[in-house]
């Protein structure tokens, strides 16, 4: 069985996914008196079954009627993963979700299914905004697997771990990791599309897109992964003005999941990034239907960054009083959100911003943006931050200049490697990290306590707000 597991996701890596499941349904077939082996087998085919759109439409059909007609057939692991197709299709809230995988999780669990389990339950909570839950959960995941042996879940937590610093903005962290230093060298992948995100999201804009454009997609699979790559593309190709190449990168990113039965925001947002597009390119009709049908589907899983960002991109389409109304709702549904909302609430309060500006109401609008600018600078995000400054120069006040000192005035290297000292890694261990020497990590550390007002590095978590140093 466990041959047959690492054979199979190892051809399923390879994309040779028919292959993989093949394998996995000839070894079912020699162990019909043992339960628990096939259920492995089984899951492990839903799984790899996600490189291929029409062997994942067979097996999940397979999953689902067995899990109505004959749940036993399932287990407790595949039963978890028919929360998740549910979840991507659209079909439960995050609250239902989470209340079906945490009583699948508090059943006795057969120990070769149990890593599919934590692995596919970590994945919806991150989805739910339950960021401490899924990262325990990863770690949990992490601890039972064996590094020797080739297994679906190896990769399946590693994306989480990913998604999850994304969620909380640790963008330096993320390029920091072994995978995004030498990205050229690998193919478009969940990982390699939060690399072009947190690019964005740190003003490299044009660094990201230099990166998109060195990869060849069209070797690879039809895989989620690279659904998800084509969404960060098509961010980075806005970013940088192209709005016509990102808007078709969104559009192919939607007909990709929605021809697996992927309709739910949760996964791909790429509605509400289209309707941006389509605003920007003058049709503003057709943005209101892209941003109305993705709020229609966040209000289904019901989570404040779901609802939050497509209100927010429908306040922008719509304009007017009832722009601003739903740029409002959006503010309030997000502050005091659950950890990983942040960033969301900062373009939330540039749209509040941008609202009040147009109806007039300049001094409501100007606290609004410079709330945004303060917590964009705080999150390290310093396009977000450049945005509010923009809109704080439409809305008549005086824009900040570039500051001097202070985080802002960080360079992108500078707080890079701050915060992964902050993290507590050694100078040897950031120099490691980055491919840089040694010498240059000290110049930057030197450079960045003198802008922060600081002399230790144990003072770098309080002044980057990044409490407990992470």
């Amino acid at each position: 069985m466990r041959a047959a597991v690492a054979l199979g996701t190892a051809l399923a890596g390879r994309g040779r996914t028919v292959a993989a499941v093949d394998v996995l349904r000839t070894v079912e077939v020699e162990l019909t008196d043992r339960p628990q082996l096939i259920r492995t087998l089984q899951t492990a085919s839903v799984l790899l079954s996600e490189q291929d759109p029409s062997v994942r439409e067979e097996v999940y059909r397979w999953l689902c009627d067995a899990a109505e007609h004959a749940p036993e057939l399932v287990g407790t692991a595949g039963h978890a993963l028919v929360v998740r197709h549910e979840a991507t299709a659209g079909l439960i809230s995050a609250a239902e979700a989470m209340g079906r995988l945490r009583a699948l999780l508090a059943q006795p669990a057969e120990p070769q299914t149990e890593p599919f389990l934590i692995g596919t339950a970590a994945a919806v909570a991150q989805w739910a905004d339950e960021l401490p839950e899924a990262e325990r959960l990863v770690e949990s995941g992490l601890v039972g697997q064996r590094p020797d042996l080739l297994h679906p879940m190896h990769e399946a937590l590693a994306n989480v771990r990913a998604d999850i610093l994304a969620a909380r903005g640790e963008h330096a962290r993320l390029l920091a990791e072994p995978w995004a230093r030498d990205p050229a060298r690998t193919t478009a992948s969940n990982r390699q599309a939060h690399v072009l995100l947190s690019l964005v999201a740190t003003g490299e804009e044009a660094r990201a897109v230099r990166f998109a454009e060195s990869l060849d997609l069209r070797p690879a699979p039809d895989s989620w992964e690279v659904n998800r790559f084509l969404h960060a593309r098509g961010v980075a190709r806005a970013a940088t003005g192209d709005t016509a190449g990102a808007l078709h990168d969104f559009l192919e990113c939607g007909r990709r999941q929605s021809a697996r039965e992927v309709v739910s925001p949760i996964v791909t947002p790429w509605r509400t990034a289209a309707a941006e597009c389509r605003l920007a390119l003058g049709r503003p009709q057709e943005a209101i239907a892209l941003a109305e049908e993705e709020l229609r589907l966040a209000r289904v899983w019901n989570t404040p960054r779901t609802v939050g960002r497509s209100l927010r991109v429908l306040a922008g389409a719509t304009g007017g009083r009832r722009g601003l109304e739903l740029a409002e709702e959006a503010v309030r549904l997000l502050r005091g959100g659950p950890e990983g909302t942040e960033a969301e609430l900062v373009s939330a309060l540039i749209a509040q911003g941008r609202g009040l500006t147009a109806v007039g109401d300049r001094g409501r609008a100007r606290a609004c943006l410079r709330e945004a600018a303060e917590r964009a600078e705080r999150l390290g995000a310093a396009r977000q931050w450049a945005l509010a400054e923009q809109a704080l120069g439409e809305s008549g006040a005086r824009r900040t200049a570039s500051a001097r000192t202070g985080s802002r005035s960080l360079t992108s290297s500078e707080r890079r490697i701050a915060e992964l000292a902050a993290d507590g890694r050694t100078n040897t261990e950031i120099a490691d990290l980055l491919h840089l020497a040694r010498r240059t990590v000290e110049t930057h550390l030197t450079s960045a306590y003198r802008k922060l007002g600081i002399h230790r590095r144990g003072e770098l978590s309080g002044v980057l707000g990044r409490a407990g140093g992470k």
